[in-house]
């Protein structure tokens, strides 16, 4: 430990040896790591943060280490390496574990070119920039950003046959909803540039056109995570008045403050959330790209300043509501609101089921779970109806067994992972059942029988 933690100065090494992994009480040794941390390194438990890595550890090892880190609110990572194959099984700690910066690997611009009407920086840029088609010089005519391009185009369309323009400005006027109406506005963008081969602007407005209709309220994901915070569980869970109440880690609540703020930004804003404030990079003069930068940038500090107000207004319901116990809430940082409005559009929430209620409920047989075993792992875990969203947890790993096994076709069972993890669940049901993994006696009819055992349990669990 103290050689590795040469390569990294700001590591602290730690290590601690038992004789049995078998016979440790992981529950009090985490405890006692959370309220000790080692080296002086964490002053509190309230700072210090475990992730639990298991390698290569057995059911009887596997089974108590996943059950203290679910009673303890722990991330656990199961490591298990079988010859050339490897799993990775990840469970997170109740109720859920939250992605803030989620990075999907695509996303659109936050322009909100689809809101109506347009936010008071974006029409001032509107204003300053004049109309395109009275511009006579080209080459202030070719570095118009093509946002403004795209909502001029967007005001001509509207004032054409297909798509009449509404007289009422409290009515959100129409925007192009079918094939052939986006096929007609991308025409009106073409027509609007002098020459469209040598306005890159113009080029990007017509691939860019989908901005336009584009949604820019929260997605069906966001909703979900929306839906999976309420504010009387909420208040319930921040009070700290020594009742038996839900108990819900403090980070947790931190992250169910934030959404609650997020709700009540929401049902006032028409669903949209707090704007980004940055732009992609695009053909433009470096006046207007700079006031179309500083339009979106002051939006953003003015939306971030109306989800603040709400964060503190129901910091101080919660108090409120505490009777004069203490709160397990802060009051968020700057960076952390900031880092939470720039990502809200692609919050995520990633839930597992946990390992010993898993192999519970796939392979009840196992002497694990046997109240007849002497073995010390034979413990009266909680039943799997007792894990909160445990039913649709199953429901969504059966559908996804379902749909890589429909057509046996489509892909090759070879290349198919949940296959290769159910032979490996086998193999550690194998293991419970005679201590060893099957193939440890190579004789020839020997390794028929684990063969023909293991395909059993295979069946069995699946």
């Amino acid at each position: 430990s103290a050689l590795l933690s040469e390569l990294n100065p700001d590591v602290c090494g730690f290590y601690s040896s038992v004789p049995s992994l078998a016979a440790v009480d992981f529950t009090t040794f985490f405890q006692t790591l959370l309220a000790n941390p080692p080296n002086n390194h964490a002053s509190s438990s309230s700072s210090t943060k475990l992730l639990v890595i298991s390698a290569d550890q057995p059911p009887p090892v596997l089974l108590p280490l996943s059950h203290a880190c679910h009673n303890l609110s722990l991330p656990l990572l199961a490591l298990h390496s079988y010859g050339l194959l490897g799993t990775v099984r990840v469970q997170t700690p109740p109720p859920y574990h939250f992605i803030i910066e989620s990075k999907p690997s695509h996303t659109l611009p936050d322009l909100r070119l689809s809101r109506w009407p347009p936010f008071d920086g974006l029409n001032d840029v509107l204003k300053s920039v004049g109309k395109l088609d009275e511009m006579e010089d080209s080459k202030d005519h070719s570095h118009v950003p093509f946002v403004v391009v795209l909502l001029q185009a967007l005001e001509k369309w509207r004032g054409t046959v297909s798509a009449p323009f509404n007289p009422d400005a409290s009515s959100r006027p129409r925007y192009p909803s079918t094939f052939a109406e986006k096929q007609d506005f991308r025409e009106v963008v073409k027509n609007m540039a002098h020459n469209l081969n040598n306005e890159l602007n113009f080029e990007e407005a017509v691939r860019e056109a989908h901005l336009v209709w584009a949604e820019g309220r929260v997605s069906e994901e966001v909703q979900e995570v929306l839906d999976r915070v309420t504010e009387e569980e909420f208040f319930t869970a921040a009070a700290d008045d020594g009742s038996a109440g839900p108990n819900v880690p403090a980070n947790v609540l931190q992250f169910q403050l934030l959404v609650l703020a997020l709700q009540r930004f929401l049902s006032k804003n028409d669903n949209y959330p707090p704007l980004e404030g940055t732009i992609p990079d695009m053909t433009s003069d470096t006046a207007r790209y700079v006031a179309l930068q500083e339009a979106y940038q002051r939006q953003a500090e003015m939306d971030r300043g109306t989800f603040t107000n709400f964060v503190k207004e129901i910091l101080q319901q919660c108090k409120f509501k505490s009777n004069g116990s203490k709160v397990r809430v802060a009051m968020p940082t700057e960076e952390e609101i900031i880092t939470f409005c720039k990502n809200c559009r692609h919050l995520r929430l990633l839930e597992t089921r946990p390992l010993f209620a898993e192999y519970n409920l796939q392979d009840p047989t196992s002497p694990r779970f046997s109240a007849n075993s002497s073995s010390r792992t034979s413990l009266q875990y909680p039943d799997a109806s007792s894990i909160p969203n445990f039913d649709k947890l199953l429901s969504d790993a059966r559908e996804d067994l379902q749909s890589q096994t429909y057509d046996p076709y489509e892909t090759d069972p070879i290349q198919t992972p949940l296959l290769w993890w159910m032979a490996l669940r086998a193999c550690h049901a194998f293991y419970d059942r005679h201590g060893e993994y099957p193939g440890k006696d190579d004789r020839e009819l020997a390794l028929e029988a684990d063969a023909k055992e293991v395909h059993t349990l295979t069946l069995e669990i699946a």
